[in-house]
């Protein structure tokens, strides 16, 4: 029988610390709302998993791999798996650098800060692993409105726009929509409620400003606990079009927002867990795997177009940041990044894949599709931070908005910017190739193939 155990620690960077989430340095000037990782860790005796979900907008694979031998080396244990999830808060730390000097230049990372993650990490871990009983297990889902928004809207004049300015141009959203809630309720051998797990697709950017905080994940997870008494983990969906946003809503960021999303959730959670019946479970299964990704070629042309940006505008401007940055990419040769993926299944109740990168929703519900289980999950930002993995019907959009907007002689530049443009499949923002699609789908799909057949 399945074995699960809850573990937690306080992840929070120092004061002064940059925030991560925009293109511009924010330095943290308090703490609103402390950061966690957090971790559930299944034994069902033969195999052990572990899920870490942290209070940050990405974690590095470093990370990753150094928590990893920790497990290894610390607890003794030979055949488990791990996840390390990122809630993609945008009011959360730098947990170190990558190839891009968007959010390395003039940001602040504390080394020492940097060199205990991996401990802390641990911590929540060792306390899951040593924390395992007997459970039952229950699962639901449920879909909730009006809290989530596509953020990628087909205009009058042909474009494909990421949260356009002027809503008066709206045509039509472009792209599917997954607005879905699932839950994992965990109760002990007595009956109490030990711990609530939660999926849903929905970008934290609610909180912004200058205090370190969880944004409304972290919200979400601290009202379960406070209010429901037990444990409570948050892992995102496929939310790499979805935001809070309401186009033909002015109101981005507010207490007001923030609260109707967590209020929103947290009623919803606590009515379906009410009526959520639980069980033993008997098996878990898990498959990881690391593969390489396409990555996108970076043209002549856009080569000389940010050249021309570093030349014409001063160096603190947005423009020369991003024509730098696309630069120092142009200089890194390889053609392949490593994606981290791995697939939980839980008899045939539930099965949760999870991958680095922010995918969108269409993807999400592609995977989800092929998916032959009750409860279907899927989980981004783990293992790694890849960016944007666009379908290729946005790719084919990004192409089309160059053509329409011929008054913009530099829009493939611009458009990096995210202003008026399709954002997601910037060179800035999405480091993949078009086909990354079908490639991370047939990946999932292989996956898939060697648990169906233990599962027979």
């Amino acid at each position: 029988m399945v074995k699960i155990g809850f573990g937690s620690s306080i992840v929070n960077p120092p004061v002064g610390s940059s925030l991560v989430g925009y293109f511009e340095n924010r330095i943290s000037k308090g703490i609103k709302d402390d950061l966690y990782a957090r971790c559930i860790c299944f034994d069902d005796g033969e195999r052990i998993f572990f899920a870490v979900s942290a209070d940050f907008c990405w974690v590095e694979q470093a990370l990753y791999e150094k928590l990893k031998n920790m497990i290894s080396e610390k607890l003794c244990i030979k055949n488990f798996g791990l996840v390390v999830h990122a809630t993609h808060t945008h009011t959360g730390p730098l947990t170190g650098y990558n190839d891009t000097i968007i959010y390395t230049e003039g940001f602040s990372v504390d080394p020492e800060y940097i060199k205990k993650l991996p401990s802390l990490f641990f911590n929540a871990v060792e306390q899951s692993y040593k924390a395992r009983r007997d459970v039952s297990l229950g699962f639901g889902s449920i879909n909730v409105p009006g809290i989530s928004f596509i953020r990628r809207y087909k205009m009058k004049n042909g474009m494909v726009i990421t949260n356009p300015v002027d809503r008066s141009q709206i045509l039509e959203p472009s792209g599917s929509f997954d607005d879905t809630l699932n839950l994992m309720k965990v109760q002990d051998k007595n009956g109490r409620l030990f711990c609530i797990v939660i999926n849903f697709p929905l970008h934290p950017d609610t909180v912004g400003g200058e205090l370190i905080s969880g944004d409304w994940p972290g919200i979400l997870v601290s009202r379960i606990t406070k209010y429901l008494g037990c444990n409570a983990i948050f892992f995102n969906g496929a939310a790499g079009d979805i935001n809070h946003i309401n186009p033909y809503d002015k109101n981005t960021r507010s207490s007001e927002i923030v609260e109707r999303i967590v209020g929103t959730l947290f009623e919803n959670i606590k009515s379906m867990q009410e009526n959520i019946e639980c069980s033993p479970a008997k098996h878990i299964l898990f498959s990881e795997d690391k593969f390489k990704m396409p990555k996108r070629k970076i043209t002549q042309e856009q080569i000389e177009q940010a050249k021309e940006f570093v030349k014409k505008y001063p160096s603190n401007n947005l423009r020369a940041i991003v024509g730098r940055s696309l630069l120092k990419q142009a200089e890194i040769k390889t053609n392949f990044l490593d994606n981290n993926v791995a697939l939980l299944t839980i008899d045939r109740d539930m099965a949760a894949f999870f991958t680095s990168g922010e995918i969108f929703s269409s993807i999400g519900l592609k995977i989800k599709n092929l998916m032959d289980f009750k409860h279907k999950w899927v989980i981004e930002n783990c293992n790694g931070h890849l960016g944007y993995i666009p379908d290729e019907k946005a790719f084919l959009a990004a192409e089309e908005n160059k053509k329409i907007k011929e008054e913009f002689p530099d829009v493939s530049v611009f458009e990096s910017i995210g202003m008026e443009t399709s954002y997601e499949t910037s060179p800035i923002s999405c480091k993949l190739a078009p086909e990354a699609e079908q490639i991370l789908i047939s990946q999932f799909q292989e996956l898939l193939r060697k648990h169906t057949a233990c599962l027979g």
